[in-house]
């Protein structure tokens, strides 16, 4: 009897202190708000009580900490989410608890837009982006290239910018869309680059919401089988956008009647004024792209920056309107790379700017933080 008390009173314990999570930064450089993942497995096998709608993370100051359980799409929970912030080269101590959770703000969303013409939409409090869905592809209007919305403000704006007779094309202080993408890749889309020639595919046919909000929206395209070559190829497409950060993680899955596919991932490069930015990195597994000035439908719309991070060695080229960078990828096996777009009227003002956002991204990718539940 006495020693199911202790072990009562051990567990009633754990309950009100939570459950002790260390997070420790290996690099030389501050993270601010860096999303860290713990699988539930691990959530629940030391907080038994634990529920999606009972979780709690508790930061270093005893306050709440926003997080977000994740479902990958599934019906049970996969994972628990937040975010933290570690010095360099320090450790920060976190708390999970069960408990009443509060109403976090959502920093990151994402919808399937019937009301536009079958656009995929989705933003985080730093960018915004869409793609074209069928209605599009219907109207005439072909691209599978990724579109940018340019954000000079941390609220969401995409219900507010599809609203009828908004018009997103003009900047009002929030930002813009004065992106054009066209029959291109446009920021940072990858197609298959077989024979020196990108076989672009179409409109995305289906797509599905995995997670959404309040830290992480997270869904996947899939594409009809289109040519490469003498090749049918079918593309799914993942894209996971993270709060406070520029970069989304994009999984290409190509599958068809082929072992390795050449591929390359691209920014449209738009002609004078515009720069290929200068990023020492030997592999070389990052590029980044400054454009002219923007002056559509205004005198100065600004510059946009794109880069994007890869987690093996790319050949860069300039070449068919676009910057690219290439690699070979297995068929049917999933390939993450990074893309992330600024503003220089947003917080991105100098290519300087954008070329240590591209490179801090590498190093945060190559090196995560560590994160150690006792």
């Amino acid at each position: 009897m006495k020693r199911i008390f202790l072990l009562f009173a051990a567990a009633v314990l754990l309950e009100a202190c939570g459950v002790r999570v260390e997070v420790a930064n290996p690099l030389k450089i501050d993270r601010t708000d860096e999303t860290v993942e713990i699988a539930w497995a691990q959530v629940t096998d030391n907080l038994k009580n634990a529920t999606p709608e009972r979780i709690v993370v508790v930061a270093p100051d005893g306050r709440q900490q926003p997080s977000q359980v994740l479902y990958n799409g599934e019906t049970e929970p996969q994972a628990l989410i937040f975010q933290a912030t570690v010095p360099a080269g320090g450790k920060r101590v976190y708390r999970l608890k069960t408990g009443q959770r509060e109403d976090y703000p959502v920093q990151a969303y994402g919808r399937f837009v019937p009301e536009r013409m079958d656009d995929f939409a989705w933003e985080n409090n730093r960018i915004g982006h869409r793609v074209y869905g069928p209605a599009r592809e219907e109207a005439g209007e072909v691209s599978n290239g990724i579109d940018v919305w340019l954000k000079r403000t941390d609220s969401l704006v995409i219900d507010k910018w599809y609203a009828p007779g908004f018009d997103y094309h003009t900047d009002r202080g929030e930002g813009l869309d004065c992106y054009r993408v066209g029959r291109t890749l446009g920021a940072g889309a990858m197609a298959p680059y077989e024979k020196d020639l990108l076989w672009l595919g179409r409109n995305f046919v289906s797509c599905k919401v995995l997670d959404n909000g309040p830290i992480r929206i997270a869904f996947r395209l899939d594409y009809a089988p289109f040519r490469v070559d003498s090749m049918t190829v079918t593309e799914r497409r993942t894209i996971v956008l993270d709060a406070n950060t520029h970069f989304n993680r994009i999984t290409e899955e190509y599958t068809g009647d082929f072992d390795r596919l050449k591929v390359a991932a691209g920014v449209v490069t738009r002609g004078a004024g515009g720069r290929v930015l200068d990023i020492l990195n030997k592999p070389i597994k990052m590029v980044g792209y400054w454009e002219p000035l923007n002056t559509d439908n205004d005198s100065d719309n600004g510059h946009t920056a794109i880069g994007l991070v890869f987690p093996c060695e790319i050949k860069v080229e300039t070449r068919l309107g676009h910057l690219l960078a290439s690699t070979v990828i297995p068929a049917g096996r999933p390939f993450t790379y990074r893309m992330g777009v600024g503003w220089s009227k947003g917080d991105v003002p100098t290519p300087e700017a954008m070329t240590k956002l591209i490179f801090d991204e590498k190093l945060t990718a190559e090196n995560p933080l560590v994160v150690t539940v006792k």
